[in-house]
């Protein structure tokens, strides 16, 4: 059960709340979200405080939306609940999993969403790291028009290069350089290392943000090809 003052407990961030009930409903067993409030504000510590079940019940809405409670549909009654697998996952790894998990759950680029987000969700970072930064890899060769001899991180530098088919000519020259270096930096950081050795992200927001890196680069890369299909077209 929870033990804070009820002016510690209301001064909780949501999600540090959160995560502070849902190992209380682990522990507790409790199936019954109704039940849970009733206890915990009914306990001689909170004193029927309705400010304090309020913001019980705002954690538990918060645990809802990120699937690591779900209703429990065997059981009678509308508020049966059960701790998911992804809140087995969240109590073990903590919240910078929840946070990273979150990050991919909307917003990625579809090419990389399609390739990368399903194996970060079950905990193979390193693999969705080398797979979204693999679906660059053979974008950039695509647009560019290069053979599949041409990888890696001469890839880039031919096609970003001065005289690269997907430098923008219009661009200031710093702006092309930093082009360049953006990609290929990306790639030899991101890529290069996972395709030589076994990566250890200890850091789960790491490997998030690394697909995201990949995600912002074929973002990057929709502005290429438009820029070459407008291009062509006044060719």
């Amino acid at each position: 059960m929870l033990t804070d003052p009820p002016d510690v407990l209301l001064a909780l961030p949501n999600d540090e709340l959160a995560m502070r009930v849902l190992a209380d409903l682990v522990t507790s067993a409790e199936w019954s979200e109704y039940n849970y409030l009733r206890s915990v504000g009914g306990s001689d510590l909170y004193g029927r405080r309705q400010d304090v079940q309020h913001t019980i019940a705002s954690a538990l809405g918060w645990l809802h939306s990120r699937v690591l409670i779900a209703f429990a549909w065997r059981h009678p009654g509308d508020t049966a609940i059960f701790v998911t697998p992804a809140g087995h996952a969240a109590l073990q790894h903590g919240l910078d999993l929840v946070r990273a998990s979150q990050q991919l759950q909307e917003g990625l680029h579809p090419l990389i969403e399609g390739r990368s987000r399903r194996q970060f969700l079950l905990g193979e970072y390193e693999q969705a790291v080398f797979v979204a930064m693999k679906a660059v890899e053979v974008r950039v060769r695509a647009l560019a028009g290069l053979a599949d001899e041409d990888f890696g991180v001469s890839l880039m530098n031919r096609a970003f290069g001065v005289t690269g088919p997907l430098t923008d000519t219009g661009a200031a020259g710093g702006e092309q350089e930093g082009m360049r270096a953006l990609f290929t930096g990306a790639y030899a950081v991101l890529r290069n290392p996972a395709g030589h050795r076994e990566i250890d992200y200890d850091d789960v927001a790491e490997a998030a943000e690394a697909v995201l890196t990949a995600s912002l680069l074929m973002r990057i890369l929709d502005r290429v090809e438009r820029r070459l299909g407008s291009q062509a077209t006044t060719v």
